[in-house]
């Protein structure tokens, strides 16, 4: 049996009914077929994505690449993988680029902390940080602030 909560069902508005010690929440939607893809059309008044998610900024290619690089190098720590050369076959990834990346888990902890608050140097490139990257942080901090 199934109960509503609060106001009785409206067709094309989301409802919430509890059926036995079941919550349902019924969404109206349609399916949309767009180049061989299914999508879901929402009635208007509902919001696909909520206001806080679509404010939050996606993250940068330098935020990216680090955390790629720490997540390879703890594969490579944990066993998961014996080598860079053994992570590059099991991501079908180019070996030199797999060390290219796991080089960033050298950089200094502020550094990797600016890079995060979107504070990397103006005209810092991400393939320049990868190539050319000292493994001192006194130096890399020197680099990065000329």
């Amino acid at each position: 049996m199934k109960a509503c909560i609060g106001k009785p069902p409206v067709p094309g508005k989301v409802t919430v009914l509890r059926d036995g010690d079941a919550i349902v929440i019924e969404i109206p939607i349609n399916l949309r077929h767009r180049r061989g893809r299914k999508e879901v059309v929402l009635p208007p008044g509902i919001a696909s994505v909520p206001e806080s998610v679509e404010k939050e900024a996606s993250p940068t290619p330098f935020a990216l690449a680090l955390a790629r690089a720490f997540r390879w190098q703890k594969m490579i720590e944990s066993g998961q993988a014996k080598s860079n050369s053994d992570l590059a076959r099991k991501l079908k990834l180019d070996q030199s680029y797999i060390a290219r990346t796991i080089r960033l888990t050298s950089l200094a902890p502020d550094v990797v902390e600016a890079i995060l608050d979107g504070q990397e140097p103006e005209g810092l490139s991400l393939e320049a940080l990868r190539r050319d990257l000292p493994l001192s942080w006194d130096e890399q901090r020197n680099m990065l602030a000329e």
